[in-house]
Protein backbone atom coordinates (compact mmCIF):
# COMPACT_ATOMS: atom_id res chain seq x y z
CA UNK A 1 0.00 0.00 0.00
CA UNK A 2 1.59 3.30 -0.76
CA UNK A 3 0.80 6.82 0.77
CA UNK A 4 2.13 8.83 3.53
CA UNK A 5 -0.27 7.15 6.07
CA UNK A 6 -2.30 3.66 5.27
CA UNK A 7 -4.91 1.38 6.79
CA UNK A 8 -4.84 -1.96 7.26
CA UNK A 9 -7.32 -4.71 5.79
CA UNK A 10 -9.23 -6.12 8.38
CA UNK A 11 -10.11 -10.20 8.53
CA UNK A 12 -12.16 -11.77 10.71
CA UNK A 13 -12.80 -16.10 10.56
CA UNK A 14 -15.71 -17.64 11.07
CA UNK A 15 -15.93 -19.93 14.41
CA UNK A 16 -15.66 -23.19 12.58
CA UNK A 17 -13.09 -21.40 10.25
CA UNK A 18 -14.54 -22.73 7.51
CA UNK A 19 -14.88 -18.87 6.04
CA UNK A 20 -12.76 -15.87 6.20
CA UNK A 21 -14.26 -12.22 5.34
CA UNK A 22 -11.86 -9.29 4.58
CA UNK A 23 -13.14 -5.72 4.94
CA UNK A 24 -10.91 -3.00 3.46
CA UNK A 25 -11.59 0.40 5.09
CA UNK A 26 -11.97 3.82 3.46
CA UNK A 27 -8.29 4.47 2.17
CA UNK A 28 -5.96 7.81 3.45
CA UNK A 29 -5.28 10.49 0.51
CA UNK A 30 -4.10 9.03 -1.97
CA UNK A 31 -3.46 5.18 -0.62
CA UNK A 32 -3.82 2.13 -2.71
CA UNK A 33 -4.49 -1.40 -1.85
CA UNK A 34 -2.21 -3.65 -3.38
CA UNK A 35 -3.49 -7.60 -4.29
CA UNK A 36 -0.35 -8.83 -3.68
CA UNK A 37 -0.85 -7.04 0.10
CA UNK A 38 -4.10 -8.18 0.89
CA UNK A 39 -3.04 -11.62 -0.11
CA UNK A 40 -0.28 -11.40 2.12
CA UNK A 41 -2.57 -10.39 4.80
CA UNK A 42 -4.66 -13.06 4.23
CA UNK A 43 -1.48 -15.36 5.25
CA UNK A 44 -0.33 -13.63 7.73
CA UNK A 45 -3.54 -14.14 9.46
CA UNK A 46 -3.40 -17.77 8.82
CA UNK A 47 -6.08 -18.14 5.40
CA UNK A 48 -4.32 -20.61 3.80
CA UNK A 49 -6.67 -22.64 1.88
CA UNK A 50 -9.73 -21.71 -0.33
CA UNK A 51 -8.89 -18.21 -0.61
CA UNK A 52 -10.84 -16.41 -3.88
CA UNK A 53 -8.26 -14.22 -5.70
CA UNK A 54 -10.41 -12.97 -8.26
CA UNK A 55 -13.39 -12.30 -5.33
CA UNK A 56 -9.93 -10.13 -3.70
CA UNK A 57 -9.31 -8.15 -6.69
CA UNK A 58 -12.88 -7.35 -7.53
CA UNK A 59 -13.05 -6.06 -4.37
CA UNK A 60 -9.86 -3.88 -4.77
CA UNK A 61 -10.36 -2.93 -8.80
CA UNK A 62 -14.39 -1.69 -7.96
CA UNK A 63 -13.22 0.18 -4.32
CA UNK A 64 -15.62 -2.05 -2.28
CA UNK A 65 -14.63 -0.10 1.05
CA UNK A 66 -16.37 -0.02 4.25
CA UNK A 67 -18.16 -3.52 3.55
CA UNK A 68 -17.40 -7.38 4.85
CA UNK A 69 -17.18 -9.59 1.80
CA UNK A 70 -16.55 -13.38 2.35
CA UNK A 71 -13.34 -14.33 0.46
CA UNK A 72 -12.46 -17.79 1.47
CA UNK A 73 -14.38 -20.65 1.98
CA UNK A 74 -12.73 -24.39 3.72
CA UNK A 75 -13.45 -27.24 2.19
CA UNK A 76 -16.78 -29.19 3.08
CA UNK A 77 -16.49 -32.40 4.63
CA UNK A 78 -18.45 -34.87 2.60
CA UNK A 79 -19.03 -38.04 5.48
CA UNK A 80 -19.51 -41.58 4.58
CA UNK A 81 -22.72 -43.29 3.76
CA UNK A 82 -23.57 -46.10 5.93
CA UNK A 83 -24.08 -49.18 4.03
CA UNK A 84 -27.93 -50.11 3.59
CA UNK A 85 -30.71 -52.80 2.01
CA UNK A 86 -32.93 -51.67 -0.37
CA UNK A 87 -36.30 -54.04 -0.33
CA UNK A 88 -38.39 -54.67 -2.70
CA UNK A 89 -41.09 -55.43 -0.99
CA UNK A 90 -43.53 -53.99 2.16
CA UNK A 91 -41.65 -54.54 5.31
CA UNK A 92 -44.40 -52.72 7.29
CA UNK A 93 -48.14 -52.54 6.61
CA UNK A 94 -51.15 -50.49 6.80
CA UNK A 95 -53.66 -51.52 9.04
CA UNK A 96 -56.02 -48.47 8.78
CA UNK A 97 -59.11 -50.06 6.94
CA UNK A 98 -60.64 -48.50 3.54
CA UNK A 99 -63.40 -46.51 3.23
CA UNK A 100 -66.66 -47.66 0.97
CA UNK A 101 -68.37 -44.89 -1.34
CA UNK A 102 -71.36 -45.31 0.95
CA UNK A 103 -69.27 -44.41 4.37
CA UNK A 104 -69.37 -47.40 5.23
CA UNK A 105 -66.13 -48.85 6.50
CA UNK A 106 -64.59 -51.80 4.85
CA UNK A 107 -62.22 -54.19 7.62
CA UNK A 108 -61.70 -56.72 5.46
CA UNK A 109 -59.50 -54.31 3.10
CA UNK A 110 -56.99 -54.27 5.76
CA UNK A 111 -53.76 -55.62 4.27
CA UNK A 112 -51.37 -58.08 6.12
CA UNK A 113 -49.72 -60.25 3.56
CA UNK A 114 -47.30 -59.81 1.53
CA UNK A 115 -46.39 -62.28 -1.63
CA UNK A 116 -42.86 -62.59 -3.70
CA UNK A 117 -42.46 -65.07 -6.97
CA UNK A 118 -39.36 -67.17 -7.22
CA UNK A 119 -36.86 -65.30 -8.98
CA UNK A 120 -38.05 -62.26 -7.79
CA UNK A 121 -35.49 -59.87 -6.42
CA UNK A 122 -36.21 -59.12 -2.93
CA UNK A 123 -33.66 -56.92 -1.36
CA UNK A 124 -30.50 -55.52 -2.92
CA UNK A 125 -27.27 -54.41 -0.61
CA UNK A 126 -25.41 -50.46 -0.77
CA UNK A 127 -21.73 -50.84 0.10
CA UNK A 128 -21.07 -48.00 2.02
CA UNK A 129 -19.31 -44.90 0.92
CA UNK A 130 -15.99 -43.60 1.86
CA UNK A 131 -16.27 -39.93 3.14
CA UNK A 132 -13.62 -37.04 1.80
CA UNK A 133 -11.95 -35.18 4.47
CA UNK A 134 -12.22 -31.38 4.81
CA UNK A 135 -9.71 -28.54 5.45
CA UNK A 136 -10.55 -25.02 7.07
CA UNK A 137 -9.67 -22.05 5.88
CA UNK A 138 -6.43 -22.31 8.36
CA UNK A 139 -5.28 -25.29 6.37
CA UNK A 140 -6.56 -27.97 9.33
CA UNK A 141 -8.02 -30.92 8.22
CA UNK A 142 -11.64 -32.12 8.96
CA UNK A 143 -11.64 -35.90 9.30
CA UNK A 144 -14.42 -37.53 7.33
CA UNK A 145 -16.88 -40.32 8.89
CA UNK A 146 -16.95 -43.38 7.56
CA UNK A 147 -19.18 -45.43 6.35
CA UNK A 148 -20.57 -48.84 8.16
CA UNK A 149 -20.68 -51.94 6.37
CA UNK A 150 -23.38 -54.26 6.98
CA UNK A 151 -23.67 -58.04 7.87
CA UNK A 152 -25.25 -60.20 5.24
CA UNK A 153 -29.39 -61.12 5.58
CA UNK A 154 -29.89 -64.20 7.04
CA UNK A 155 -33.62 -66.49 6.78
CA UNK A 156 -35.31 -68.87 4.58
CA UNK A 157 -36.43 -68.67 0.88
CA UNK A 158 -33.93 -66.64 -0.54
CA UNK A 159 -30.54 -67.11 -1.97
CA UNK A 160 -28.11 -64.58 -2.46
CA UNK A 161 -25.04 -63.72 -5.25
CA UNK A 162 -21.85 -64.49 -4.22
CA UNK A 163 -20.93 -60.92 -3.98
CA UNK A 164 -23.72 -60.62 -1.22
CA UNK A 165 -25.41 -57.77 -3.14
CA UNK A 166 -28.32 -59.24 -5.00
CA UNK A 167 -30.98 -60.98 -2.93
CA UNK A 168 -33.82 -63.67 -4.77
CA UNK A 169 -36.79 -65.50 -3.51
CA UNK A 170 -36.02 -69.08 -4.50
CA UNK A 171 -39.58 -70.20 -3.38
CA UNK A 172 -43.46 -68.63 -4.28
CA UNK A 173 -45.00 -67.46 -0.94
CA UNK A 174 -45.36 -64.93 1.51
CA UNK A 175 -42.84 -62.64 2.82
CA UNK A 176 -42.37 -60.86 6.34
CA UNK A 177 -39.79 -59.76 8.35
CA UNK A 178 -39.06 -61.19 11.58
CA UNK A 179 -36.82 -59.59 13.86
CA UNK A 180 -34.59 -58.48 10.83
CA UNK A 181 -34.81 -61.89 9.27
CA UNK A 182 -36.35 -62.58 5.83
CA UNK A 183 -38.79 -65.11 5.46
CA UNK A 184 -40.35 -66.82 2.88
CA UNK A 185 -42.98 -69.22 3.30
CA UNK A 186 -45.14 -71.15 0.99
CA UNK A 187 -47.64 -71.88 3.85
CA UNK A 188 -49.98 -69.57 5.46
CA UNK A 189 -51.17 -70.00 8.56
CA UNK A 190 -53.94 -68.36 10.33
CA UNK A 191 -53.63 -69.79 14.13
CA UNK A 192 -57.19 -69.38 15.00
CA UNK A 193 -60.49 -67.27 13.06
CA UNK A 194 -60.12 -65.10 10.22
CA UNK A 195 -60.92 -61.64 11.90
CA UNK A 196 -59.92 -58.41 11.57
CA UNK A 197 -56.34 -58.90 12.69
CA UNK A 198 -55.78 -61.48 9.46
CA UNK A 199 -57.97 -59.36 7.49
CA UNK A 200 -58.62 -60.92 3.75
CA UNK A 201 -56.30 -63.49 2.73
CA UNK A 202 -54.37 -63.52 -1.05
CA UNK A 203 -52.17 -66.02 -0.80
CA UNK A 204 -49.43 -67.71 -3.35
CA UNK A 205 -49.00 -71.49 -1.63
CA UNK A 206 -51.65 -73.33 0.73
CA UNK A 207 -53.47 -71.35 3.35
CA UNK A 208 -54.26 -73.42 6.49
CA UNK A 209 -56.96 -71.83 8.72
CA UNK A 210 -57.29 -72.99 12.90
CA UNK A 211 -60.65 -71.91 13.00
CA UNK A 212 -63.99 -70.13 11.60
CA UNK A 213 -64.43 -67.71 8.40
CA UNK A 214 -67.03 -65.36 8.85
CA UNK A 215 -69.09 -64.14 6.43
CA UNK A 216 -67.60 -61.20 4.66
CA UNK A 217 -64.02 -62.77 4.35
CA UNK A 218 -62.44 -63.89 1.34
CA UNK A 219 -59.45 -66.52 1.21
CA UNK A 220 -57.99 -67.06 -2.04
CA UNK A 221 -54.88 -69.41 -2.52
CA UNK A 222 -52.76 -70.78 -5.47
CA UNK A 223 -52.49 -74.08 -3.48
CA UNK A 224 -54.86 -75.62 -1.25
CA UNK A 225 -56.97 -74.17 1.59
CA UNK A 226 -57.76 -76.03 4.57
CA UNK A 227 -59.95 -74.48 7.30
CA UNK A 228 -60.58 -76.39 10.37
CA UNK A 229 -63.60 -74.22 11.38
CA UNK A 230 -67.16 -73.47 10.12
CA UNK A 231 -67.39 -71.03 7.14
CA UNK A 232 -70.05 -68.37 6.70
CA UNK A 233 -71.02 -66.40 4.07
CA UNK A 234 -67.75 -65.74 2.81
CA UNK A 235 -65.67 -66.17 -0.50
CA UNK A 236 -63.06 -69.02 -1.02
CA UNK A 237 -61.16 -69.34 -4.07
CA UNK A 238 -58.25 -71.90 -5.04
CA UNK A 239 -56.26 -73.27 -7.35
CA UNK A 240 -56.14 -76.56 -5.53
CA UNK A 241 -57.73 -78.30 -3.18
CA UNK A 242 -60.37 -76.93 -0.46
CA UNK A 243 -61.14 -78.66 2.36
CA UNK A 244 -63.68 -77.25 5.13
CA UNK A 245 -63.62 -80.12 7.78
CA UNK A 246 -66.56 -77.58 9.76
CA UNK A 247 -69.05 -77.36 7.06
CA UNK A 248 -69.79 -73.94 5.04
CA UNK A 249 -73.37 -71.96 6.08
CA UNK A 250 -73.30 -69.76 3.27
CA UNK A 251 -76.47 -67.96 3.81
CA UNK A 252 -76.71 -66.74 0.13
CA UNK A 253 -73.55 -65.41 0.05
CA UNK A 254 -70.99 -67.86 0.61
CA UNK A 255 -69.37 -69.05 -2.33
CA UNK A 256 -66.29 -71.77 -2.97
CA UNK A 257 -64.30 -71.69 -6.49
CA UNK A 258 -61.76 -74.22 -6.75
CA UNK A 259 -59.31 -76.06 -9.82
CA UNK A 260 -58.81 -79.15 -7.63
CA UNK A 261 -61.52 -81.13 -5.53
CA UNK A 262 -63.71 -79.98 -2.57
CA UNK A 263 -63.88 -81.82 0.48
CA UNK A 264 -66.66 -80.31 2.83
CA UNK A 265 -68.67 -81.67 5.63
CA UNK A 266 -71.75 -79.92 4.39
CA UNK A 267 -72.97 -77.24 2.40
CA UNK A 268 -75.91 -75.01 2.87
CA UNK A 269 -77.46 -72.02 0.83
CA UNK A 270 -74.02 -71.70 -0.98
CA UNK A 271 -72.41 -71.68 -4.42
CA UNK A 272 -70.10 -73.80 -5.62
CA UNK A 273 -67.58 -74.46 -8.74
CA UNK A 274 -64.85 -77.00 -8.73
CA UNK A 275 -63.39 -78.22 -11.43
CA UNK A 276 -62.43 -81.92 -9.54
CA UNK A 277 -64.60 -83.94 -7.59
CA UNK A 278 -66.93 -82.71 -4.34
CA UNK A 279 -67.36 -85.12 -1.46
CA UNK A 280 -69.47 -83.69 1.62
CA UNK A 281 -72.35 -84.96 3.77
CA UNK A 282 -75.25 -82.54 2.39
CA UNK A 283 -76.35 -80.06 0.06
CA UNK A 284 -78.96 -77.45 0.66
CA UNK A 285 -80.39 -75.07 -1.29
CA UNK A 286 -77.20 -74.75 -3.26
CA UNK A 287 -75.45 -74.04 -6.96
CA UNK A 288 -73.51 -76.37 -7.76
CA UNK A 289 -71.35 -76.87 -10.56
CA UNK A 290 -68.58 -79.85 -10.91
CA UNK A 291 -66.71 -80.31 -13.70
CA UNK A 292 -65.99 -83.84 -12.27
CA UNK A 293 -68.56 -85.97 -9.90
CA UNK A 294 -70.28 -85.16 -6.32
CA UNK A 295 -70.11 -88.04 -3.50
CA UNK A 296 -73.05 -87.19 -0.76
CA UNK A 297 -71.58 -89.19 1.83
CA UNK A 298 -72.70 -90.40 5.31
CA UNK A 299 -76.12 -91.36 7.05
CA UNK A 300 -78.01 -88.35 5.91
CA UNK A 301 -76.05 -87.83 2.62
CA UNK A 302 -78.69 -85.61 1.26
CA UNK A 303 -79.56 -83.08 -1.85
CA UNK A 304 -82.38 -80.77 -0.87
CA UNK A 305 -83.60 -77.39 -3.20
CA UNK A 306 -80.68 -75.80 -4.88
CA UNK A 307 -79.55 -77.22 -8.46
CA UNK A 308 -76.45 -79.78 -8.96
CA UNK A 309 -75.01 -79.99 -11.88
CA UNK A 310 -72.20 -82.38 -12.27
CA UNK A 311 -70.53 -83.67 -15.52
CA UNK A 312 -69.54 -87.55 -14.28
CA UNK A 313 -72.64 -87.61 -11.96
CA UNK A 314 -74.13 -87.56 -8.59
CA UNK A 315 -74.09 -90.05 -5.53
CA UNK A 316 -76.51 -89.37 -2.78
CA UNK A 317 -78.47 -91.18 -0.05
CA UNK A 318 -81.80 -88.76 -0.43
CA UNK A 319 -82.83 -86.44 -3.38
CA UNK A 320 -85.26 -83.69 -2.28
CA UNK A 321 -87.83 -84.16 1.02
CA UNK A 322 -91.07 -85.11 1.91
CA UNK A 323 -92.10 -81.74 1.52
CA UNK A 324 -91.84 -81.00 -2.02
CA UNK A 325 -89.00 -78.14 -2.39
CA UNK A 326 -87.49 -78.16 -5.52
CA UNK A 327 -84.60 -80.04 -6.11
CA UNK A 328 -82.57 -80.04 -9.20
CA UNK A 329 -79.98 -82.42 -10.44
CA UNK A 330 -78.10 -82.85 -13.88
CA UNK A 331 -75.46 -85.04 -15.12
CA UNK A 332 -73.47 -84.80 -18.16
CA UNK A 333 -73.05 -81.74 -20.46
CA UNK A 334 -75.86 -79.90 -22.33
CA UNK A 335 -76.18 -78.10 -25.23
CA UNK A 336 -73.94 -75.10 -23.90
CA UNK A 337 -71.49 -76.80 -23.65
CA UNK A 338 -71.49 -78.18 -26.77
CA UNK A 339 -72.24 -74.73 -28.32
CA UNK A 340 -68.73 -73.54 -26.76
CA UNK A 341 -67.14 -75.81 -28.14
CA UNK A 342 -68.02 -74.97 -31.77
CA UNK A 343 -67.65 -71.38 -30.89
CA UNK A 344 -64.22 -72.29 -29.90
CA UNK A 345 -63.60 -73.78 -33.25
CA UNK A 346 -64.66 -71.09 -35.33
CA UNK A 347 -62.48 -68.83 -33.51
CA UNK A 348 -59.70 -70.82 -33.86
CA UNK A 349 -60.31 -71.32 -37.58
CA UNK A 350 -60.79 -67.74 -38.27
CA UNK A 351 -57.26 -66.76 -35.98
CA UNK A 352 -55.57 -68.98 -38.27
CA UNK A 353 -57.41 -67.50 -41.15
CA UNK A 354 -55.35 -64.22 -40.19
CA UNK A 355 -52.65 -66.09 -39.37
CA UNK A 356 -51.82 -67.35 -42.46
CA UNK A 357 -52.85 -64.04 -44.70
CA UNK A 358 -49.76 -62.27 -42.05
CA UNK A 359 -47.30 -64.73 -42.94
CA UNK A 360 -48.02 -64.50 -46.92
CA UNK A 361 -47.95 -60.34 -45.88
CA UNK A 362 -44.33 -61.18 -44.09
CA UNK A 363 -43.09 -63.40 -46.73
CA UNK A 364 -44.30 -60.52 -50.00
CA UNK A 365 -41.93 -57.82 -47.60
CA UNK A 366 -38.91 -60.62 -47.09
CA UNK A 367 -39.23 -61.26 -51.03
CA UNK A 368 -38.98 -57.57 -51.89
CA UNK A 369 -36.86 -56.83 -49.37
CA UNK A 370 -34.54 -59.45 -51.00
CA UNK A 371 -35.05 -57.78 -54.86
CA UNK A 372 -34.55 -54.25 -53.90
CA UNK A 373 -31.48 -55.43 -51.54
CA UNK A 374 -32.97 -52.76 -48.73
CA UNK A 375 -33.33 -53.84 -44.83
CA UNK A 376 -36.96 -53.78 -44.12
CA UNK A 377 -36.47 -54.93 -40.33
CA UNK A 378 -37.68 -51.34 -39.16
CA UNK A 379 -40.80 -50.90 -41.86
CA UNK A 380 -43.90 -49.87 -39.96
CA UNK A 381 -45.70 -52.60 -42.18
CA UNK A 382 -43.27 -55.65 -40.89
CA UNK A 383 -43.57 -54.59 -37.35
CA UNK A 384 -47.65 -54.02 -37.49
CA UNK A 385 -47.83 -57.59 -38.66
CA UNK A 386 -46.05 -59.28 -36.39
CA UNK A 387 -47.62 -57.52 -33.71
CA UNK A 388 -50.72 -58.84 -35.00
CA UNK A 389 -48.83 -61.91 -35.66
CA UNK A 390 -47.95 -62.32 -31.61
CA UNK A 391 -51.68 -61.61 -30.78
CA UNK A 392 -53.28 -64.11 -33.19
CA UNK A 393 -51.10 -67.16 -31.29
CA UNK A 394 -51.41 -65.98 -28.36
CA UNK A 395 -55.33 -66.45 -29.32
CA UNK A 396 -54.99 -70.04 -31.10
CA UNK A 397 -53.01 -71.19 -27.88
CA UNK A 398 -55.93 -69.82 -25.09
CA UNK A 399 -58.52 -71.22 -27.25
CA UNK A 400 -56.65 -74.67 -28.05
CA UNK A 401 -56.40 -74.61 -24.03
CA UNK A 402 -60.07 -73.82 -23.39
CA UNK A 403 -61.11 -76.73 -26.12
CA UNK A 404 -58.97 -79.14 -24.70
CA UNK A 405 -60.75 -78.21 -21.34
CA UNK A 406 -64.31 -78.44 -23.10
CA UNK A 407 -63.74 -81.90 -24.47
CA UNK A 408 -62.13 -83.62 -22.14
CA UNK A 409 -65.18 -82.25 -19.85
CA UNK A 410 -67.06 -83.96 -22.53
CA UNK A 411 -65.35 -87.32 -22.44
CA UNK A 412 -65.23 -87.81 -18.69
CA UNK A 413 -69.13 -87.23 -18.61
CA UNK A 414 -69.52 -90.32 -21.34
CA UNK A 415 -72.05 -92.70 -19.32
CA UNK A 416 -72.61 -90.02 -16.84
CA UNK A 417 -75.58 -90.88 -14.22
CA UNK A 418 -77.21 -89.93 -11.02
CA UNK A 419 -77.84 -92.59 -8.53
CA UNK A 420 -79.87 -92.67 -5.22
CA UNK A 421 -79.03 -94.74 -2.05
CA UNK A 422 -82.35 -94.70 -0.86
CA UNK A 423 -85.13 -91.93 -1.87
CA UNK A 424 -85.71 -89.55 -4.45
CA UNK A 425 -89.02 -87.59 -3.11
CA UNK A 426 -91.58 -86.33 -5.93
CA UNK A 427 -90.99 -82.73 -7.68
CA UNK A 428 -86.95 -83.86 -8.27
CA UNK A 429 -85.90 -82.41 -11.53
CA UNK A 430 -83.29 -84.67 -12.75
CA UNK A 431 -81.38 -84.50 -16.34
CA UNK A 432 -79.00 -85.90 -18.15
CA UNK A 433 -76.81 -84.04 -21.04
CA UNK A 434 -79.79 -82.19 -22.76
CA UNK A 435 -82.63 -85.09 -21.54
CA UNK A 436 -84.85 -84.17 -18.37
CA UNK A 437 -87.31 -85.90 -16.63
CA UNK A 438 -89.84 -85.05 -13.19
CA UNK A 439 -90.01 -87.41 -10.53
CA UNK A 440 -93.88 -88.34 -10.22
CA UNK A 441 -93.43 -90.52 -7.03
CA UNK A 442 -91.09 -91.57 -4.95
CA UNK A 443 -88.51 -93.44 -5.98
CA UNK A 444 -85.98 -96.01 -3.85
CA UNK A 445 -82.51 -97.27 -4.83
CA UNK A 446 -82.45 -96.14 -8.47
CA UNK A 447 -80.03 -94.75 -10.79
CA UNK A 448 -81.50 -92.46 -13.70
CA UNK A 449 -79.36 -92.72 -16.74
CA UNK A 450 -79.52 -91.53 -20.92
CA UNK A 451 -80.68 -93.78 -23.40
CA UNK A 452 -81.67 -93.16 -26.99
CA UNK A 453 -81.82 -89.36 -26.08
CA UNK A 454 -84.02 -89.87 -22.74
CA UNK A 455 -83.92 -90.28 -19.21
CA UNK A 456 -83.96 -94.20 -18.06
CA UNK A 457 -84.49 -95.24 -14.74
CA UNK A 458 -82.96 -98.45 -13.11
CA UNK A 459 -82.89 -100.14 -9.90
CA UNK A 460 -79.30 -100.54 -8.26
CA UNK A 461 -80.50 -104.02 -9.17
CA UNK A 462 -79.91 -103.16 -12.84
CA UNK A 463 -83.32 -103.78 -14.43
CA UNK A 464 -85.39 -100.89 -15.78
CA UNK A 465 -88.09 -99.28 -13.54
CA UNK A 466 -88.48 -96.37 -15.93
Amino acid sequence: MEGTGTNKPIIKISYDEMEAYLTLPMPLLDQRYELTEVLGALEERGVRNGVNIERVSQIINENIFERECLVAKGTEVINGVDAYFDYHFRTDFNQKPSTRGDGSVDYWSIHTIEMVEEGQVIATYHEPVDGQNGMTVTGKQVTAKKGRPLPPLTGKGFTRSADNKTYTASIVGKIEMQRNRIMISQVHEVQGDVGLKTGNIDFRGDVIVHGNVPTGAVIKATGTVTIDGTVEGCIIEANKDVIIRGGMLGKGKGKITTKGALYVKFLEYATVKAEGKIETDSAVDCQITCNDKVYMKGKRASIIGGVVNAARGIEAVNFGNAYGVKTEVYAGVNMEVKREICYLEKNIQEAEDVLEKINIGLKQLEDVAKDKKVDLSKDPRRASLLRTKIIKQADISAYKQQLFQMRDLVESAHGASIKAIRDVHPGVIVGINDSVVTVQEIQQSVAFAERDSKVVMYSLRGEVVV
